[in-house]
């Protein structure tokens, strides 16, 4: 028998890795996934925009203009229904904005405090959120 070598061409993919949160890297090679430490896709490129899982494994992603969430499998949890959206804090709450305005959704995607803000700063440690109507700045807790 011949001895024959073998030439393998492997495409290479120019890979932007954006962020790592726990066990998952954000990538983006014109849509936005997540590999793991091996390099391995997770969660295929799919989204618009995507940002590192909170401790909860819940992660912030972009499709269509909207802003929802997914999961560590890459399940959506919280449909893309918002115009802006952040991260969850402590106690389970994310900003989200809707029809312009800001308010906070727990993490079943239940509105927990009405969008009514002009703007948002999220929850401190003490459990406020600075917020704004018109140019009048002020506190709310996590009960609004």
């Amino acid at each position: 028998m011949k001895n024959f070598k073998k030439l393998f061409l492997i495409p290479s993919i120019l890979v932007s890795i954006i962020g790592c949160s726990n066990d998952l890297f954000v990538i983006n090679i014109g849509k936005y996934g997540y590999i793991n430490k091996s390099g391995d896709i997770i969660i295929n490129p799919q989204f618009d925009d995507a940002y590192d899982f909170a401790d909860e494994g819940i992660a912030l992603v972009k499709i269509s203009d909207k802003y929802g969430y997914i999961d560590k499998t890459g399940k959506i949890i919280i449909n893309p229904q918002f115009e802006e959206a952040g991260n969850f804090n402590k106690s389970g709450l994310a900003p989200i904005m809707s029809n312009q305005k800001w308010g906070y959704i727990n993490k079943n995607g239940s509105i927990v405090i009405n969008p009514v803000f002009d703007d948002t700063i999220n929850f401190n440690d003490a459990g406020l959120a600075a917020v704004r109507i018109d140019q009048k700045w002020g506190y709310i807790n996590e009960t609004g």
